[in-house]
């Protein structure tokens, strides 16, 4: 009786061997992470610091669950440097942290994903990070500060940095390491997404910014905590801005996600898609069905993303999904198809 089980599991491990599975089969999984970006206080730049309310909105945590009844576990939630921590190298802003303390606070009650995102573009009051006015151990200040503050809260990931686009991949790594290396130091170990330069989109991961390409100059990246992905946008028009209702076609995500997919599974890295959307326009709603399965066929490589995005003062905003509502937003019913998966 022995001897014929032992020579039945040597039959299915033959089988297997000899039909390896696919890493990820079409359709059968989603990418661990799925939601919005809640943006709305990443803006009104003009006025720095500002009035709260006036200049700029916080989230509230309700919009959290608008949007986890649908499905959603990930919120990517947009602030400025410059209002968190008023001054470099001082304590952060109390009543700006506790703003988003609300946000965290849900997102650990709701089990849902709270990502914190520096909507700075690698800079504080327009001076580039490196420079005389903001040295690098300014950016690691930041990140040590909030990494103190949030350790402990489950719910929390830490992205950071919104779409560099003035560094070059080569000068970003190494701030992109040392923001990374001070929150490991804090001792927090939560998820860290980072980002590339030329806006980090993906279409241009492999492409030369400078000596080298961002799948060069951060693919040796070190993370003691072996907790992290690399972030990256993609929109579908023609210059990959964002900025046009149109879309080049109803394949175009899929296309210019496809170079940094097969980077990701050859060197064992994951990507998440931090930014993208959709228009109404008929081929860029097909355009988002169609980068939204891709990702989910490829949930190996995909730890997740958050659409652009979800904001009230956004008004008629081309992409905007706020409220959750299909009747004036058709693209919440492709968002929440792909979130129920």
């Amino acid at each position: 009786m022995i001897a014929a089980r032992l020579f039945a599991c040597f039959l299915l491990i033959a089988a297997a061997l000899a039909n390896p599975q696919p890493a990820q089969a079409a359709g059968a999984a989603k990418p661990e992470l799925v939601g919005v970006n809640l943006a709305n206080a990443g803006f009104g730049g003009k006025v720095r610091p500002g009035v709260h309310g006036v200049n700029y909105l916080w989230p509230k945590p309700d919009d959290i669950d608008l949007y986890a009844g649908l499905g959603a576990n990930a919120f990517r939630i947009a602030f400025l440097w410059e209002r968190m921590q008023p001054k470099l190298f001082g304590p952060l802003d109390e009543a700006e942290a506790g703003r988003l303390d609300a946000l965290v606070k849900r997102g650990d009650e709701k089990g849902v994903t709270v990502i914190l995102d520096v909507h700075n573009y690698a800079a504080y009051y327009d001076q580039l990070i490196g420079s005389a006015d903001v040295p690098n151990d300014a950016f690691f200040d930041l990140w040590r500060r909030l990494a103190v503050r949030y350790k402990d809260h489950p719910s929390v990931a830490f992205g950071l940095m919104n779409e560099p686009n003035k560094h070059k991949a080569a000068d970003w790594a190494p701030l992109a390491e040392g923001a990374l290396a001070a929150i490991r130091q804090a001792g927090a170990r939560q998820l860290v997404l980072v980002p590339g330069t030329k806006w980090s989109g993906a279409h241009a991961w492999l492409a030369k910014d400078g000596a080298l390409s961002n799948a060069e100059a951060l693919g040796g990246l070190k993370d003691p905590a072996r907790n992290f992905v690399f972030e990256v946008h993609q929109y579908f028009d023609a210059n990959t801005s964002g900025t046009n209702a149109s879309c080049v076609s109803a394949t175009i995500g899929v296309e210019r996600l496809k170079a940094f997919t097969e980077w990701a599974r050859k060197t064992g890295n994951k990507g998440f898609l931090g930014e993208f959307g959709a228009s109404k326009d008929p081929v860029c709603m097909e355009a988002l069905k169609n980068t939204l399965q891709y990702m989910a066929d490829n949930a190996d490589v995909w730890k997740g993303w958050t659409y652009w995005a979800a904001a009230p003062w956004f008004g008629n905003y081309m992409f905007n999904v706020y409220p959750p509502d299909p009747a004036r937003f058709p693209q919440i019913e492709i968002l929440k198809q792909a979130m129920q998966r």
